[in-house]
């Protein structure tokens, strides 16, 4: 074993495309088409398509991942599919990093990873976005990075008032701990190559969802937005009631209040 080791870490070219080709083919196995097929017993996906609140337009996406299953076959299914997913590119991740230790090579199997994911080859490459992907290889990188930038994020999006901050700020806190935790550009550059793919993969709903608001809808609350966003009401609603644009507002309010009953005494 330690010969075939080093043998491969003699050959940097080969040991690339073998960890690009595990990467890609085990971030292809879509566990929200195993997980959808064995609940709904349905034998076609159902696309998610929802209507628009206030108006006669629909939300309509084709990504086939954990977001899907958790819409339609319920949370525990949804969460399972999320775990399935993390895991079948951080498991070939942490076994790369522990094997081969002279270079990152583990960053090239989850670069891979989220594309097999979004590409799957097994699927006519339809297949997710890759949030869980990303997260996935996160913690295999860095597990307190990845719980500190999210704690970060999380202040930030009290501070903001934004549940989308809140939500993704976290990733690109990221860029920036890594570079500090270990001074080498590849990191950096490995997590902002996730970024993009992500955002790659997201094009079309992100530019659904700004056509949608210079109509005037989709104006949603917290509550609303985190509910959409499949992170439950819980956090949206602390948002809407506890952030500081909202204690601030309130303050506002019952300052006004307070100045309409004097002036009125």
């Amino acid at each position: 074993m330690n010969d075939l080791v080093l043998s491969l870490e003699t050959k940097p070219l080969l040991l690339i495309s073998l960890c690009a080709l595990t990467g890609y083919l085990t971030g292809s196995i879509s566990f929200a088409r195993i997980v959808y097929f064995s609940v709904t017993k349905n034998k076609q996906i159902e696309f998610y398509s929802e209507p628009v609140k206030n108006s006669d337009e629909k939300f309509d996406t084709n990504f086939v991942s954990a977001t899907l299953v958790n819409k339609r076959a319920g949370a525990k299914y949804g969460c399972l599919t999320s775990i399935a997913d993390i895991l079948k590119v951080a498991i070939p991740m942490l076994l790369v990093k522990l094997i081969f230790k002279t270079e990152p090579y583990y960053l090239i199997v989850a670069v891979f990873g989220m594309i097999g994911h979004y590409l799957p080859v097994y699927y006519r490459f339809i297949g997710g976005r890759g949030e869980t992907i990303m997260l996935g290889s996160m913690f295999v990188v860095s597990w307190f990075g990845t719980i500190a930038v999210n704690i970060v994020s999380t202040i930030l999006g009290f501070i903001t008032g934004s549940v989308v901050i809140l939500r993704y700020a976290g990733y690109l806190l990221m860029i920036f701990w890594l570079w500090w935790h270990f001074h080498d550009y590849r990191y950096s550059l490995f997590m902002f190559l996730m970024i993009c793919l992500f955002v790659f993969s997201m094009r079309k709903e992100i530019g659904r969802v700004i056509e949608l608001r210079k109509k005037g809808l989709m104006n949603m609350t917290g509550e609303e937005l985190s509910e959409a966003m499949f992170m439950g009401k819980g956090i949206g609603r602390a948002i809407d009631w506890y952030s500081l644009p909202a204690l601030y507002k309130k303050f506002k309010n019952r300052t006004e209040q307070n100045n309409s009953v004097e002036n009125k005494g």
